[in-house]
């Protein structure tokens, strides 16, 4: 019947593909309705792709209606972001049904763009599809799995760093030069006159751009951390540990869950060194613990307090090694010194 090969895509899905071919969809279902491909539904990503897969994924599958869904991975090729291609077809499902899915699968495709589809997964049972599915067919097809995003964002900072070797030297990362306004907030902060800086990265200029510089308390601090966007924070947390009162730098670096690029990620975790080495060196400021979180929730006073005083060195301060027994002593130290009574220890 010709009918079933001229099922073409709809205006809207067409420009909806096109968009979301960029990364800020994790799911897609689409379906034939009139004799047109049109989206039922879509999820944007919440964790990373091996762990949203089921999750997002069964739930789309209904008994008896098949369906199409392209789901991202969070690989990359040459175009962009790589994508699974599932077609589903249940076997209680009308034989007409079948073949019209069958014969349109081919156009979806095309539409879509057969270079962003990795792979592609044929299901009649939920066992075929599921994650563990998944695995089985990359097994069977003798295929690398994909990579997960932790993986994935791994392997583009050492292909980061192997770009950036100079010669015979691997440069320490990314040098993007501080904008005029961060290298003066850097000297107020050296100065006292200010307890808090936030810089982000200007990744089209190549620059290192100050956001701002409001006073924070320790109890603001989680809400001064983007939950949409990576940056830079400097702070100085002010507290009281045995007994005195003290303040330590701390810098932290914010790069919230997958709602950032890959790139942004990269460039973010390269510059990272270069940056607190200048930090360090030209405005002599000594930063006391350096700590990477994806979101303010945890930086409470109590946490703080443990990454700048860990208890291994707490206890060492407060408790002093007792003194041994008198009399014949035990084998040398390679370190000699005299005791408080001026004897040989």
């Amino acid at each position: 019947s010709a009918t079933l090969f001229i099922i073409s895509a709809s205006t809207e899905l067409k420009d909806f593909l096109a968009q979301a071919r960029g990364g800020a969809m994790r799911i897609m279902k689409i379906v034939i309705q009139n004799e047109k491909l049109v989206l039922e539904s879509c999820g944007q990503p919440a964790q990373s792709w091996d762990k949203d897969y089921d999750h997002f994924l069964l739930p789309l599958l209904m008994p008896q209606q098949p369906c199409y869904i392209l789901y991202r991975l969070d690989s990359q090729n040459a175009l962009g972001y790589e994508w699974i291609f599932i077609a589903w077809s249940p076997d209680q499902s009308p034989v007409r049904q079948k073949m019209v899915y069958a014969a349109t699968r081919a156009t979806l495709k095309k539409e879509f763009g057969g270079g962003h589809i990795k792979d592609e997964l044929f299901g009649t049972v939920e066992d075929d599809v599921c994650f563990q599915g998944y695995l089985r067919h990359m097994t069977s097809s003798c295929s690398p799995a994909p990579l997960t995003s932790a993986e994935q964002e791994l392997q583009q900072i050492r292909v980061t760093e192997v770009k950036l070797e100079r010669g015979r030297e691997v440069s320490q990362g990314l040098a993007f030069p501080l904008q005029e306004e961060a290298k003066r907030a850097l000297q107020q902060l050296k100065q006292k006159r200010i307890n808090y800086i936030q810089l982000r990265l200007d990744v089209e200029k190549e620059t290192i751009e100050l956001v701002h510089t409001k006073p924070t308390e320790t109890r603001e601090l989680p809400y001064r951390i983007p939950t949409d966007s990576p940056r830079y924070h400097f702070f100085i947390f002010k507290h009281s540990h045995q007994g005195r009162s003290q303040e330590a730098l701390v810098f932290i670096y914010s790069m919230p869950g997958y709602t950032c690029s890959i790139k942004e990620r990269m460039l973010y975790s390269s510059c990272k060194n270069r940056l607190l080495e200048e930090v360090e060196k030209d405005y002599q400021l000594e930063v006391t613990k350096k700590m990477e979180i994806d979101s303010g929730d945890g930086l409470t006073e109590d946490f703080l307090y443990e990454e700048v005083h860990p208890m291994e060195h707490t206890l060492k301060q407060a408790f002093t090694k007792p003194r041994g027994p008198g009399g014949k002593r035990g084998n040398k130290r390679l370190i000699k010194g005299t005791g408080e009574n001026g004897e040989e220890i």
